[in-house]
């Protein structure tokens, strides 16, 4: 058995085992604190509102009575921020509405120029040097092709107006104009022709409303025409 110096009862010749006084245990000192800022997280409104914060949380505070930097300078810092802040908000907001603003300028534009073009297509009867002088540039020449097939799933549909006829077919490769021709609903079949159309649709106008016609398209190629398409018929709004 072990006893201290100090136990009671015991003496030098008591036999008694003797050790020496256990040292306290000292607690390990705890790790210090340190502000973890994470600023480059932060968006520029949340940082704005984070130094608000802080202002907010050091006035008055008796632990932090001499800041670095002083309250006038910090509050000035934060000042500055929030100034230029909302005018880069107000420009960002300016530049997305004229972006927009562009974007429908700029489909508005495509839209004229694609008509242009069209216009400039059927004027000019395929000579290049004709639709060169418009200042619009020639599509590269393609591979000669043989007589056009028919044009198919050739459509008529009421128009929205009185006496008119949307037509529509699918377009066919190698066409550089379609012809369209109308007919009364009567055999036998009186032809008449439409205006030339470079695209896959057109409008009948004129038609007597409440009378059946019938319609056909042809594909035009560097070959010439080719055969018509079936028939379609519609009776007149």
């Amino acid at each position: 058995m072990v006893f201290y110096f100090d136990t009671p009862g015991l003496t030098y010749d008591s036999g008694a085992t003797y050790a020496a006084e256990a040292e306290p245990v000292v607690p390990e000192r705890s790790r210090l604190a340190k502000v973890k800022l994470q600023l480059n997280r932060k968006t520029d409104s949340e940082l704005y509102e984070f130094a608000q914060q802080h202002i907010t949380a050091m006035a008055g505070n008796v632990a932090f009575t001499t800041p670095d930097p002083l309250a006038p300078a910090f509050l000035t810092l934060v000042t500055n921020y929030n100034s230029a802040l909302q005018t880069a908000i107000a420009a960002q907001q300016t530049a997305k509405e004229k972006t927009n603003l562009k974007d429908v300028a700029r489909a508005a534009l495509e839209a004229g120029l694609r008509t242009r073009a069209s216009y400039v297509d059927t004027k000019s009867g395929g000579l290049e040097a004709v639709v060169l002088s418009s200042g619009l540039p020639v599509r590269s020449a393609a591979a000669p092709v043989g007589t056009l097939p028919a044009p198919m799933d050739f459509l008529a549909k009421m128009g929205s107006l009185e006496g008119q006829i949307k037509l529509k077919w699918k377009r066919v490769r190698g066409a550089v104009s379609y012809i369209v021709q109308v007919s009364p609903y009567a055999m036998p079949r009186t032809w008449t022709a439409l205006p030339v159309s470079p695209t896959v649709s057109t409008i009948a106008t004129g038609l007597t409303s409440g009378q059946t016609y019938a319609f056909r398209v042809a594909a035009v190629g560097f070959a010439g025409q080719g055969p018509w398409s079936d028939e379609s018929v519609k009776m007149a709004p």
